[in-house]
């Protein structure tokens, strides 16, 4: 950060220069209107599972838990991405005192949003978890089907898993709270002959350093020259969204790895037929692929522009077509999730229209099974280790 007391007209020059670098206001519109109309869709996606859910009074349901708490992080970041998206776009931006180091309510708006996708990201990595101590434990568990019951969570400690899920991304959210409320204007300090700089450095800024926008988009250290300790500030509100975002990126497909190795090992294990065995293979693999793909295709290009704004050349104008991808990919992420995690499961669409959870059919499958396995001794084993196998896909 500049020191008050050197500033000198060679500042001003390069400050002046600088600005003619950044996006435009027109690039800063479609920016934000891209983002609204794409969180609106979210909104709207997002909002159908949850309604869906709690209409139906299904939210229990093994096979709809997960995807209600899915369903309502993406509901939160939406909702507050639409918000601030809205006050960009409604508002005269200098006149609400909305960039960093003021006061005004988009700087508050943005811890929200950084808090409410980082939720989503854990949630994302809950799903995951559900699905691997499912398949661990109901296949390895196949031959005592009369001991299968209906449960919510796969088992206890996933509600722990949970409850850390939810709190982690509040304690962010507290501690963006406390950053943005603890920046403090230079201008307080600006003694009267720099005045001029600070003044021109404040009157200039980009419509890009507005904190109206949420961290994802990440503008340059330059729109934090007027705060006190501004670049550490900017490194600190970065780090928070992009730490947990890679780790979820690392950890998820980690997950979805031991997913396929557990049912691999497990299946040759039991003995299922080799044709069976190679068919739900290729389903899981295309299940995780396809989970694993909407999340990096929402989030990749965030992480890309994430790093590079770490560096001292970082120039948001240089980066305006990838901006554009991240505006409409990044907040489709809840109408997507809808789509994959819900819709798109037999699973999840049955459990709100059946009467009793796919874990009762299960069960009574099994029931039925094993009544008749005095009449078909032979093929007992075979068919229930399919059956359920089946059955379990379809909760994944």
């Amino acid at each position: 950060m500049n020191s008050p007391n050197n500033i000198s007209m060679i500042d001003l020059i390069s400050d002046f220069t600088h600005h003619h670098e950044l996006l435009s206001e027109n690039q800063m519109q479609t920016i934000a209107v891209l983002g609204l109309l794409t969180s609106g869709l979210s909104f709207i996606g997002s909002g159908s599972v949850f309604l869906c859910a709690v209409y139906l009074k299904r939210v229990c349901y093994p096979e709809v838990f997960p995807t209600f708490h899915l369903a309502l992080a993406d509901m939160f970041s939406s909702l507050f991405l639409i918000i601030s998206s809205s006050i960009f776009l409604t508002s005269p931006v200098k006149s609400t005192m909305n960039y960093p180091g003021t006061p005004g309510p988009c700087a508050y708006l943005m811890a929200i949003v950084t808090s409410a996708y980082t939720l989503a990201f854990f949630l994302t990595i809950t799903y995951a978890l559900e699905a691997y101590f499912r398949f661990r434990k109901r296949l390895v568990d196949t031959m005592n089907m009369d001991l299968m019951t209906v449960q919510v969570v796969s088992n206890r400690w996933m509600y722990l898993v949970y409850i850390v899920a939810w709190l982690l991304p509040v304690i962010f959210g507290g501690i963006l709270m406390y950053v943005t409320h603890s920046l403090r204007d230079c201008d307080d300090d600006v003694p009267p002959n720099s005045k001029l700089y600070y003044h021109y450095n404040r009157t200039n800024l980009s419509a890009q350093c507005s904190s109206c926008f949420p961290v994802f988009w990440f503008n340059e250290d330059h729109c934090w020259k007027q705060v006190d300790e501004g670049h550490l500030m900017h490194v600190i509100i970065r780090l928070i969204f992009l730490i947990p975002l890679l780790m979820v990126m690392i950890l998820n497909m980690i997950l979805y790895v031991l997913v396929a190795k557990v049912f691999k090992q497990v299946a040759m294990r039991r003995g299922l037929l080799s044709y069976h065995q190679r068919k739900e293979e290729q389903l899981l693999k295309k299940k995780a692929f396809l989970y694993q793909g909407v999340f990096y295709l929402c989030w990749l290009p965030s992480v890309i522009l994430g790093i590079v704004s770490l560096f001292t050349s970082y120039s948001m104008a240089e980066f305006f077509w990838l901006l554009v991808i991240q505006a409409i990919f990044g907040p489709l992420q809840g109408i997507l999730n809808s789509i994959v995690y819900g819709w798109k499961r037999d699973s999840f669409r049955r459990a709100l229209n059946e009467r009793t959870s796919l874990l009762s059919t299960n069960r009574t499958t099994a029931i039925s099974a094993q009544n008749e396995r005095h009449d078909l001794l032979n093929h007992r084993s075979s068919v229930i280790k399919e059956v359920l196998s089946k059955k379990i896909l379809m909760m994944f």
